[in-house]
This record gives C-alpha cells, sequence and structure tokens, in this order.
C-alpha cells in the first residue's frame, strides 16, 4: 500500500539560501507521525511544499498525488495551520463556511462541528477569542470534510490541559480508525506518548526517519540511579565498566550506558551496598537535542 504521505528529495530556497535540502520521508497509514525541529528547521515551509502552497523542487505526494492533482483536496487531506488567518471580523461559523463550500459540506455540518471542537458557544468575532480557541477553530477546519489524513502544525499550542487530552485522544483515534496524522509540535515531551513514527529535521535536512522507540533507543542512552553508603568506590568501579558517572546529592549517582542488571553486578561483585537501583529514560526533547548535537 502507498503511504499517506510520502517526500523525496524536497528542495527549496531563498535568496540563494537552502532552507530544505532534500527533505526525504514518509507517513504510513495508521499512524501518527511527529515532524520536529528547532524553529528554521523547515519544517513549516516542509508542510507548506506539501499542500502546494509554497513551490519546491522534488516530490511531495499526498495519498500517491501531488496537492495540486487530488480530486477532492479537502476530503482527502485536512490542514491545521500554525497561524488561523482568520478574515477579520469573521466568527467561527463564518471562518468555516467557506471550506464547507469548497469541500461540498453541507453547511449543518458546521454546527456539528463547532460542538465537537468544544465551540459551541463561541460567539462574536474571531479575533476577540483566546489563542486555545483559535487552535479549536484550526483544528475544526482541518477536521470538517471528514479527512482520512491530518496535517497539523503546532495543533497544541494555547489548549489548556483538558483540551490537550482531548487533542491526544482524537488524533489517536484517527489514526487508529485507519487515518494517517502528521504532527509538527515544539512541545515534544507533551507529544511523545502519542508518537508511533518520528521525522526530526535540521538545517534543512532529514536527520532521523522512523519509529520513535528506535529513536529514543538509540539517542536517549538509559540513565541508572543508584544509591550506596560508598559512592566513590561503586563510581569507580562502574567508570571502568564503562559508564559515565556523576554524582547526585545524598550519595547517589547517575550512570549512563549500563542496564540496570549489570550496575546490581557490579556491585555485588564490589561487595558494594546498594540501597536504590531506579532506571531512568531521557525524555524525547533530551534525546532530540543529543540528536542533532552529534549531527548525525
Amino acid at each position: 500500500m502507498r503511504p499517506a504521505i510520502e517526500v523525496a528529495m524536497l528542495r527549496r530556497s531563498f535568496g540563494g539560501r537552502a532552507v530544505l535540502d532534500g527533505v526525504t520521508f514518509h507517513v504510513p497509514w495508521g499512524s501518527v507521525t511527529g515532524f520536529v525541529g528547532v524553529n528554521g528547521a523547515g519544517k513549516t515551509t516542509t508542510l507548506h511544499c506539501l499542500l502546494g502552497l509554497e513551490r519546491g523542487e522534488g516530490s511531495a505526494r499526498i495519498d500517491g498525488a501531488a496537492y495540486s492533482a487530488l480530486r477532492e483536496p479537502l476530503r482527502t487531506v485536512g490542514f491545521c495551520p500554525d497561524a488561523l488567518g482568520a478574515a477579520a471580523g469573521a466568527s467561527a461559523r463564518a471562518h468555516l463556511l467557506p471550506i464547507a463550500l469548497r469541500a461540498a459540506v453541507a453547511p449543518d455540518a458546521i454546527d456539528q462541528m463547532l460542538g465537537a471542537v468544544g465551540l459551541a458557544g463561541a460567539r462574536g468575532q474571531v479575533r476577540s477569542f483566546s489563542l486555545g480557541m483559535r487552535r479549536r477553530l484550526a483544528i475544526a477546519g482541518a477536521l470538517l470534510a471528514s479527512p482520512r489524513i491530518l496535517v497539523l502544525d503546532e495543533p497544541f499550542d494555547g489548549l489548556d490541559p483538558a483540551g490537550r487530552r482531548w487533542l491526544s485522544a482524537l488524533l489517536r483515534a484517527h489514526a487508529d480508525g485507519g487515518g494517517a496524522v502528521l504532527l509538527s509540535a515544539h512541545a515534544l515531551d507533551e507529544i511523545e506518548p502519542l508518537l508511533d513514527r518520528l521525522v526530526c529535521l535540521h538545517d534543512g535536512r532529514t536527520r532521523f526517519e522512523g519509529d520513535a522507540d528506535a529513536f529514543l533507543r538509540r539517542h536517549a542512552a538509559p540513565v541508572v540511579i543508584v544509591r550506596s553508603p560508598e559512592p566513590e568506590r561503586l563510581g569507580a568501579a562502574l567508570r571502568e565498566a564503562g559508564a559515565v558517572v556523576h554524582g547526585r546529592p545524598a550519595g547517589a549517582l547517575a550512570a549512563r550506558g549500563l542496564d540496570p542488571e549489570r550496575v546490581a553486578r557490579i556491585a555485588v561483585r564490589e561487595g558494594v551496598l546498594v540501597t536504590e537501583l531506579s532506571p531512568r529514560r531521557l525524555s524525547l526533547s533530551a534525546a532530540f537535542a543529543a540528536a542533532i548535537g552529534e549531527g548525525g
């Protein structure tokens, strides 16, 4: 089966500077794929090229076709932009009406969608809405025509904790129902539990594409917190075994590079009492920082 989204050797330059330099990745059906990178990495430009909002060299396909060639683009892919772009003076319903008309969706669906995203009682002009309300309206626009593919640029920005839980559940259900989600976000640790796959962009290039857990295994080496009455002796033994060891308060050590069982065996071999042995893992944001710092 062809992927929901396929980007190959995508290039884009501004003023002679390469913003995208051969970006390549795909988004399978049935998955939530995180699209991450620091500011200026090229994420939004990639999404704009994918959706025909900017022109680039290379290939960017949605369900096997360029966006301009899709027979029913709004029913195929829903886009939640980083900036809502509502017309001055528009209400929430007025903002969604052109989307409904272009997608041949019955106007009654607008009110149903506003209720679904928590804006049933929203009154007044969009410019008076809070950031969270504007986010919900942008998400409503992406969902209105019931597309199988969702492309979302920073959709969690401005949402309160309840809104974030709501959106996470919605995106997970969409993927589990056979759809596909491409999700750009700054709050990496918040979206980590949601992700099946990860695409990491840095300096306009794809630094990683694949299983999110594989990325964490590769870049988030496990840390073992171990506490002992003899931290100096235990630390020396762990370093000799190849661990990177840092001191913590109250006789604790943070050992990176050895699993808990190996740490325990070293302690037994050395005859050192251990009063705590706690495996921990780096967060997704820390793993990403490590990955781009390695330059690979």
